[in-house]
């Protein structure tokens, strides 16, 4: 504490000493503690009794945990000089009104502190979730906005409602859980990045509906940089013979893991193929879209017998060349 004190010239060593101790019993260790006083010196100069602990009681109220503490504090400097009953409070029953219930409205706060007691509420989060409603976008795909998309949702709402629009006029379907993801993307995604990508899916022979077809049935495919796209769409269409445009009516496979299910998938079928044991002109999408799970019982389990080492080659244990 002294050393901490140094920084703002305390007089009275023992009140940082009763910050730290209190700062200690929700989490915090001494490499944290350290991190909070170098971005908010003042903080040890807290009454710790009668300031701090009301605040970290109530956000242990309300189910922050004493791992999730430190991490809010730490983001946000300045949170735990806001007014218990004026910001904080008031605040977070704001949140909890545009989540499905406490837990999500505790993680909406961690994943984006800064913006718990800085972001414009009444202006734009609260009229961004209205839009939403308006739109018949579902509670659930509303909560995760919020829960894991947190800084989007206190976008600027001229903005907002800009990317809901345009989300509708392409087709996507509010009713549908990847609006909210196009949406997101719509609004995380300059012009220039945009037309950028497009012209990537064009040198792959994607024409500029195809493409906007694809984002509207897996927006997330567009999050996929430059280099990993061309990467699957090699693989997929020089090495396995797949049509482009395919592809392009199944562009959730281009987010599907490249080493853990893309290639050892196509390795299994191709064994299978190359074994007699499946028809040669099987469409990928009924392999590749499959869950874990099925596609285990289906092509893995189902053909144990058979090829003892298919389950090997499944999981990268044995090169499928060797069994071919």
């Amino acid at each position: 504490a002294k050393e901490l004190s140094n920084r703002v010239n305390f007089k009275n060593p023992d009140g940082p000493d009763a910050v730290i101790d209190m700062l200690s019993n929700y989490g915090f260790d001494k490499i944290q503690v350290a991190k909070l006083a170098k971005k908010q010196p003042l903080v040890l100069l807290e009454d710790a009794e009668n300031t701090l602990l009301p605040k970290l009681e109530f956000f242990r109220s309300i189910g922050v945990s004493n791992t999730d503490m430190p991490k809010i504090l730490i983001a946000n400097r300045d949170i735990l000089f806001r007014s218990l009953e004026k910001c904080l409070i008031p605040r977070y029953q704001i949140l909890k009104s545009v989540v499905c219930d406490d837990g999500e409205a505790v993680t909406a706060l961690i994943n984006a502190p800064f913006d718990f007691t800085n972001g414009d509420m009444m202006n734009h989060l609260v009229p961004n979730i209205k839009v939403q409603r308006q739109s018949n976008v579902p509670p659930a795909s509303i909560s995760l906005l919020m829960v894991h998309f947190t800084g989007v949702a206190y976008m600027k709402h001229s903005k907002f409602v800009e990317a809901v629009n345009k989300a509708r006029e392409i087709g996507c379907d509010p009713s549908k859980m990847v609006f909210m993801h196009a949406v997101r993307l719509l609004l995380t995604t300059s012009k220039t990045l945009w037309d950028s990508k497009f012209e990537v899916y064009e040198r792959w022979g994607w024409n500029h509906e195809m493409a906007l077809r694809a984002f509207v049935k897996s927006p997330n495919f567009m999050m996929l940089s430059e280099e990993t796209y061309t990467k699957k769409m090699t693989f997929l269409v020089k090495d396995m013979g797949l049509p482009s445009e395919d592809i392009a009516h199944y562009p959730q496979v281009l987010t599907y893991s490249f080493e853990k299910r893309i290639i050892p998938r196509f390795s299994v079928i191709k064994i299978l193929c190359s074994k007699g044991l499946l028809k040669k002109d099987l469409h990928f999408s009924s392999f590749m879209c499959l869950t874990e799970e099925n596609f285990l019982k289906k092509f893995v389990i189902k053909f144990q017998d058979d090829l003892p080492l298919l389950s090997d080659v499944y999981k990268g244990l044995f090169n499928h060349q060797n069994v071919v």
